[in-house]
């Protein structure tokens, strides 16, 4: 598909537990204040907000920076909290607490809904886009 015809980009990642520097049930958004897609997802009842750990840079550490570089609004969904078991053989099921990932993904569901069908179009916000990636040293 033509990143032109892509609206938007929401990646999901490490929701499985809870992060106790936000509300209880809630997930965070990388570079949240970067464009107006998070207010407007939660100005619709989404359980989410900032990014608590910004000084981590998730924003430009995740999967969505692929498509935010390239233009397309795009962040990434999570509620990790920096717990220590993170990739880990420790990291085991039963660390996953599925109420907290239940009730946050159940209060996206309308509001990405609402997104799929609306005529709402996100945006970055003034100087929210990253810049394109800088080709390495040497090449073409």
């Amino acid at each position: 598909m033509p990143l032109t015809q892509i609206v938007a980009n929401l990646q999901f990642e490490m929701i499985g537990r809870p992060d106790g520097t936000v509300p209880a049930r809630t997930l965070w958004l990388t570079g949240y204040e970067r464009s107006n897609l998070g207010p407007a997802l939660a100005g619709r009842g989404a359980r989410l907000v900032q990014d608590p750990h910004p000084q981590m840079d998730f924003f430009t550490r995740s999967d969505n920076i692929q498509f935010a570089r390239r233009g397309v609004v795009a962040h990434t969904v999570a509620s990790y909290g920096l717990h220590k078991e993170y990739h880990t053989p420790a990291d085991e099921i039963g660390l996953i607490d599925f109420t907290h990932m239940t009730d946050a993904i159940t209060s996206l569901v309308r509001p990405i809904r609402w997104l799929a069908n609306a005529r709402f179009t996100p945006a970055w916000n003034t100087g929210g886009q990253p810049p394109p990636a800088r080709a390495p040293a040497g090449a073409p």
